[in-house]
C-alpha cells in the first residue's frame, strides 16, 4: 500500500522552538481535516541512517526501531511492525505511521511539527516534493525569554540568540530556493494580531477550504511524562494577541544587549525593532559561554524522571545518525 494522495502533500510546520509552532498546530488541527501529532523528531536522522528498506524483513525492523521510539510511541498507534513488511521506501513508512494516526482522528491529511526541521528542509521535500512547509517566525528576543524557562537546549541567553539566529536563516535561505507553492513565513506577532487573515492565507497555502474552527486552538494532553502536570491550567484554547513583545519589559538591558550584538542583524533584515546598542564578543567570551551552556545542558535535560526515556531514545536517534555517518 502506497501513499495516499493527501500524504503525497503533507503539512510541515517548522521553525525556531519557543516561535509559535505549537500555536499554529494547534490551530491547523482544529480544522476537519487535518491530523497533527506530537513532535516526531526521527524522520531526517532515519532516513539518513537506514534509507529504504529493501526487503520484508528490513522494513519490519525498521518500522520496530521507529515504533519503540518514545515520541512514536505516545501517538498510540494500532500498529505492529509486519503493518510494515511491505513497504519498500522510507516515506511509504512514515506514510503508514501517520496516515494510521490521522485515521484514528478522524482525519483525512496529516502534518507534523517539529520545530528543528527548520534546518532539515531539503531532505523533508526530497522524501515529499509535493510537501508544504510553513516556517513561523518570532522576535528573538520573545523567543529567548520563552526557551529559557523550559529544559530544552540553550541555557543561556548568548546560545539562544545564536542558536535562533541560525535555525531562522537556515530555514530562509533553504525557503528561497523553493517555489511559492511548497514555501511560506508566518509572523508569529501577525498571527496574534490578525489571526483570521493569517489563517486564511495559510488555508489557502496548503489548499484546504478555509473554517472558522480554525481560530480556535485544539491543544494536546500532556504526555505521560509530564502527568505530575495534570492539575496546571492546560494550553490556551484561544489566541493571546497581547504575548509579543515582552523583551521591552522583561529583558534586562545589559542582555538587550547582548541579543543584539549576536542577531542584530537578523532582526533588523525582519523588520524587527532594534535599539542599536552592541558590544564585541570577544572568541574568550563565546567559548566560555558556549561551555556554560553544555554544563547547564547536561545537569538539567537529564533529570530523574526522564533519564532513562531520553536516553534511550537519544541513542536510537544517534545510531541512525552514526549508520548515515559510516556509509
Amino acid at each position: 500500500m502506497s501513499c495516499s494522495v493527501t500524504s503525497d502533500s503533507p503539512i510541515f510546520i517548522v521553525g525556531c522552538p519557543r516561535s509559535g509552532t505549537a500555536l499554529l498546530r494547534n490551530l491547523l488541527r482544529s480544522h476537519p481535516h487535518l491530523a497533527f501529532p506530537t513532535e516526531s523528531h526521527f524522520i531526517p536522522a532515519y532516513y539518513r541512517g537506514y534509507g529504504d528498506p529493501r526487503s520484508a524483513r528490513e522494513a519490519r525492523r525498521l518500522a520496530e526501531s521507529i515504533l519503540r521510539l518514545y515520541w512514536v510511541r505516545i501517538w498510540k498507534l494500532s500498529l505492529r511492525p509486519g503493518d510494515f513488511a511491505d513497504c519498500r521506501s522510507f516515506r511509504e513508512v512514515v506514510c503508514r505511521l501517520f496516515e494510521t494516526f490521522a485515521r484514528q482522528q478522524g482525519k483525512r491529511r496529516w502534518g507534523d511539527k517539529t520545530p528543528h526541521y527548520v534546518a532539515q528542509i531539503p531532505v523533508l521535500l526530497e522524501l515529499f516534493p509535493a510537501a508544504k512547509i510553513l516556517q513561523i517566525i518570532r522576535d528573538g528576543r520573545d523567543v529567548a525569554l520563552s526557551w529559557l524557562k523550559t529544559r530544552m537546549e540553550p541555557r543561556n541567553l548568548y546560545t539562544a540568540a545564536r542558536m535562533w539566529r541560525e535555525l531562522v536563516r537556515a530555514g530562509r535561505e533553504a525557503g528561497a530556493r523553493l517555489p511559492r507553492e511548497t514555501y511560506l513565513e508566518v509572523r508569529y506577532e501577525t498571527l496574534l494580531a490578525e489571526t483570521q487573515p493569517t489563517m486564511r492565507e495559510v488555508c489557502a497555502f496548503i489548499g484546504e477550504p478555509y473554517d472558522e474552527a480554525v481560530l480556535r486552538p485544539q491543544p494536546d494532553p500532556p504526555p505521560p511524562h509530564r502527568a505530575h502536570l495534570k492539575d496546571r491550567p492546560a494550553r490556551s484554547t484561544r489566541v493571546v494577541s497581547s504575548n509579543m513583545e515582552k523583551w521591552k519589559t522583561r529583558m534586562p538591558v545589559p542582555d538587550r544587549v547582548l541579543f543584539e550584538s549576536v542577531a542584530g542583524d537578523l532582526l533588523s533584515e525582519l523588520g524587527y525593532e532594534t535599539e542599536g546598542r552592541v558590544r564585541k564578543i570577544s572568541a574568550l567570551e563565546r567559548r566560555w559561554w558556549d561551555l556554560d551552556h553544555q554544563c547547564r545542558w547536561v545537569i538539567r535535560r537529564l533529570g530523574p524522571a526522564r533519564l532513562r526515556e531520553g536516553l534511550a531514545t537519544f541513542v536510537r536517534t544517534k545510531v541512525a545518525d552514526w549508520r548515515s555517518g559510516s556509509e
